[in-house]
This record gives C-alpha cells, structure tokens and sequence, in this order.
C-alpha cells in the first residue's frame, strides 16, 4: 500500500500575478475556468486528493469578508499585530523579519450574515471535472482568522475576538450547509492565525467544534500553518503551545507543518493522542530546490512512531499559491513517485 498523496489548499492562477496575496476579483465564470485547470493539473500529477485550486480568492480572508453584509472589506484600515508566539530559535531572516506585522483589514459594521460566497457550485465543478477515483476536499478558512483580520467597529453586537469568531461561524455554517448539498463530504478548515497567538486557541477549537457538530457525516481536517505569505513564515507559535485546544478538537484529520520547523512539530503527539489521520508537511513550498526522495522518506520516518502507514497523508506544509508553476509542478511529481515506491 502506497502512501495518500494531497495538496493543501490552494494552487498557482494559470496568468502569472503581479501580487500572489492580492489577486484581483474574477466573474463566476471565470472563477470555474480556474477550478477546472487547477483540478486537470492536480489530477494529472497524481494526486489522490485535491481541491479546486482556490484561484478564483482574491486572499484567504478577503474573498469571505467582502461577499458578507455586514462587512466592509472595500475601505479597510490597517491593523497591527504582536506576536504571541515563540519566537526562540526562529531565524529572521527566513520570515517577515520582526515581532509584528500589519494587515489591511476589513471593517465590521453591522450584523454579519448572508455570506455569498458560491463555494456549493465551485465544489460541483471541481468534482465534475475530476475523475471520479481521485477525492475532491472543500478547504475553508477558519472564523477565527476572519475575526483576528477585521477591525470591529461594533462592540455592542460582537464585544470581544470570540463572540466576532461566533458569528463568523454562523455565516460559514450556512455556507457549508450548502456545499455539503451539494455532495462534499470532506472539509478543510484553515487557520493560521492559531499560531500568531496561541493563547487563543483553546476558545477557537471550541468554536470550530460547533460547526464540525452540525456535520456527523462529513470528514473534518484542520490546517495549522505559520502564515506563510510571499513564501514566508509570519507566525511563530509553537503546536505543543497549543496542545489544550488540539485535544478537544472534533476533527478527523490534522494538517501541520513538518519539515522545515524550528523544533520537532511530532512532540505534539506525546500528550494528543490523536487517533484520526495526520497530513505530513513533508514538502517545504518556500524554496524553490525540489526535494529528493531521500529528503521525503526522512521527513516521514519519524512520524511512523505515533502513526500507522495507512494514517498518514502526505502534502506540502502549506498551499502553493504564491509558488510558480514549474516549481510546485516538480514538487508534486517528486511527492507522488517517491508516495508509490515506499
């Protein structure tokens, strides 16, 4: 038995951007032409799982906030951050480069409700247009992301980070009610916010939860990444700093960087006893060199000690967005052939 091979999330727009974190908007039917080119150029890789490539976002927050009343993502204001994180043992100079960083963020004004994102269709096409032996995940990002990127002018309706998650969550949830309609029964939440202040997960897990509960038979995975933005890690915290949340998370899978880390990311596992399966990040999508197989097979050694063969997927550490085609082409290849040998 060979080892599941997947992506993370998001894959290259066909056209070359000038800005991989600020792409601009594009029609529902260009949005589909992407989702068929993406989930093509997966397919013929090898991959066992995919996803519709998520082209068609202007970012990984922007493209929910500004489908949302309540919501202004058009005249945003900047937003700066501290680091809650670890930062020992971090070399700067493969990140952003400080403590901090600031993000053009969008503005709550209102009740947030009636998100408008069309994610059911996109889904359908991506699994129209795959065959039908390779499995297609619907990734979404997480409510508290969204929150941690908005600036919140209405305190009297959201008082604090968790009650503006809360209602994130509740438009994500009519979102997914109709993507799972649809057919999908295997979702990804993404949040890498968790490690830009890890003090916070515990109350995001609990969040999460409650929409996993609303879903018994859909396939739950998390992804827990550093940012990485232009290729680059932005956040520091640790996941054995986050181990109260991972142990209430209802999820059946957890995507987690793995071979490019500053510290062993495994250790997690020694007080989680995680039974459902893990996505190793065993393809580091920052530098351009293609890992060998050799780089691979080490990268996985370590993590059959807390898992069984068939429990463990592997990926990349986070999605190839910012990434040119030719490199994220070669890398895919390497992951797949090397997946079929051991």
């Amino acid at each position: 038995m060979s080892y599941t091979t997947t992506v993370t999330g998001s894959y290259p727009r066909k056209e070359v951007q000038k800005d991989t974190l600020r792409k601009p908007s594009v029609s529902e039917e260009e949005s589909f032409e992407m989702i068929k080119w993406a989930v093509k150029e997966q397919s013929d890789l090898g991959l066992d799982i995919i996803t519709d490539g998520e082209g068609y976002r202007e970012n990984m927050y922007w493209f929910y906030q500004l489908r949302l009343d309540g919501v202004d993502a058009i005249n945003k204001i900047r937003k700066d951050f501290t680091l809650g994180g670890s930062m020992k043992g971090v070399d700067l100079s493969k990140t952003h480069g400080s403590k901090g960083f600031g993000i053009e963020c969008a503005v709550v004004k209102d009740e947030i409700k009636n998100l408008k994102t069309g994610l059911a269709k996109k889904w359908r096409v991506a699994r129209d247009n795959t065959p039908s032996n390779v499995r297609v995940k619907q990734t979404i990002t997480g409510p508290h992301m969204l929150a941690r990127f908005s600036v919140n002018e209405r305190p009297d309706l959201y008082p604090d980070d968790i009650a503006l998650a809360k209602a994130y969550a509740n438009a994500l949830t009519r979102e997914l009610e109709e993507v799972v309609h649809e057919g999908c029964d295997y979702i990804q939440f993404d949040e890498p916010v968790w490690t830009e202040n890890v003090n916070e997960t515990r109350w995001a897990a609990e969040i999460l939860n409650g929409i996993i509960d609303k879903f018994p038979n859909v396939d739950f995975n998390l992804h827990v990444c550093g940012g990485n933005a232009h290729r680059k890690r932005g956040f520091f915290g640790k996941y054995t700093d986050m181990i109260e949340a991972f142990k209430i998370l209802k999820v059946d899978e957890i995507h987690l960087e793995h071979c490019s880390l500053h510290y062993t990311m495994l250790d997690v596992f020694n007080d989680w006893k995680f039974d459902g399966r893990v996505s190793l990040g065993v393809i580091d999508q920052r530098i351009d060199n293609t890992e060998t197989e050799e780089d691979i097979i080490n990268a996985i050694k370590p993590a059959l000690e807390y898992f069984p063969k068939e429990k463990i997927l592997l990926t990349s550490e986070c999605g190839f967005g910012h990434v040119p085609i030719d490199i994220v082409r070669n890398k895919i290849k390497i992951l797949v052939s090397t997946a079929k040998k051991i």
